[in-house]
This record gives structure tokens, C-alpha cells and sequence, in this order.
């Protein structure tokens, strides 16, 4: 299937969903907010490789959970508070259903190997700032100064499986902020054709489906 965008999911319509009950429709101002909210969110998170610790029998870092950035939590909170109906209004056009008790949030950094998402998973990528060292502690012990910089995009390929047991390939081009919405089955890989700023980070929200 193709890349899946907030954009696809946030100006969906009635005609779309065929749902029962009040019509539903998020006009274009109502999606720009959406997606605008979300990416400053997202762009507010740094974290450090020291903060890091590796997935077993991968090479994906993932964030520890103490080091884990308040901005990093706003985002999780925010994302459900203002995508949530609309989430599960499209999971339910799509022909499943989306656990709203169920879900988690985390960084992880890919760089090598891709990810594979499980089977009755739905996995929000909202994709953040790389991890960079820690350059130094501010003044008695505040935070550490981040200087603002433009982060290089996110360049991948997601392989969906098709019912005749293929698969189908889709590449995308992400900046801090966007976001790719993946179901069971589907692969997140790096593109062997990047050189430089391979390595792919986003914020990671699983949702088991019903």
C-alpha cells in the first residue's frame, strides 16, 4: 500500500468512511492545525546517544524510558488528544479497529537494520531529531544548551504484503514532524542508496487493533 501521511488521514471525509451517525468531516484549516500542532511538538525533542540502549538481536536504539524528554511525552499526549477520533474513524474506513487502552510511546533510532511490525499492531512514526552526544551541562546543572539545526530528511522504503503473498514497495521522504502510519505486517527498511544521514529516528506510538 502506499505511504500512509497525516494528511491522508486528517482530511478524510464522510464518503470515505461510510459511517453510521453524525457526519464527520475535518475541513482543510481544521487539518493544517492538526499536523502544524504535531510537528512543533515533535521538533521541541532532542535526545542524547548516552541516553540510548540497544533492542536485543537488533541493531535498533531505542531511548530508555528515564531518559525520556518531556517534550517527548507532550507529544504523545497531544498527538491522542487531537488525532484520536479521527484515527479511529479511518482505522474503521480500513476494515479494522484500534484499541484505545493500549498504546505507548518511545524514540528509536534505526541504523542498519529496519523494523517489522507485528502482527495486530498499528504504529504511528512521528519522526524527531537524531540523537547527537551530550555536549555539556549548563550552568549549576540546568539542562544542557541545544542549539537549533537543520536536521538532514528521513529516507526509507516501507514493503507492505500483499494477499497474493508478495510484497509492494514505497519510499518516502520525511522532515522532523511528519508522520507514516504503518500496520501488522508491514517493514520499515533504510535505503541502500543513501550515502550520507542514512540512519532514520521517529517517535514511536504502537496501538494494538481489535
Amino acid at each position: 500500500m502506499p505511504v500512509v501521511r497525516a494528511a491522508d488521514i486528517v482530511s478524510i471525509t464522510t464518503d470515505d468512511l461510510e459511517l453510521d451517525g453524525p457526519t464527520f468531516k475535518t475541513t482543510q484549516k481544521q487539518a493544517e492545525w492538526i499536523i502544524n500542532l504535531i510537528r512543533r511538538l515533535a521538533e521541541s525533542i532532542a535526545c542524547y546517544t548516552e541516553g540510548m540502549e540497544s533492542v536485543k538481536d537488533t541493531d535498533i536504539l531505542r531511548l530508555q524510558i528515564l531518559s525520556q524528554p518531556h517534550p517527548a511525552q507532550e507529544l504523545n499526549l497531544g498527538f491522542h488528544k487531537v488525532m484520536e477520533n479521527t484515527l479511529y474513524k479511518w482505522a474503521k474506513g480500513k476494515g479494522f479497529g484500534i484499541n484505545p487502552d493500549t498504546y505507548n510511546g518511545n524514540i528509536f533510532w534505526l541504523r542498519g537494520q529496519g523494523m517489522r511490525i507485528s502482527e495486530g499492531k498499528f504504529v504511528i512514526l512521528i519522526f524527531v531529531r537524531r540523537p547527537r552526544p551530550r555536549e555539556g551541562e549548563g550552568a549549576q546543572g540546568t539542562a544542557p544548551v541545544i542549539a537549533v539545526r537543520e536536521e538532514p530528511p528521513f529516507k526509507g522504503i516501507i514493503l507492505s504484503p500483499t494477499a497474493g503473498g508478495g510484497t509492494t514497495k514505497s519510499c518516502f521522504q520525511c522532515q522532523v514532524g511528519e508522520m507514516i502510519f504503518l500496520q501488522s505486517g508491514e517493514q520499515v527498511l533504510l535505503r541502500k542508496d543513501v550515502e550520507k544521514d542514512r540512519d532514520i529516528c521517529f517517535y514511536c506510538i504502537v496501538h494494538l487493533t481489535t
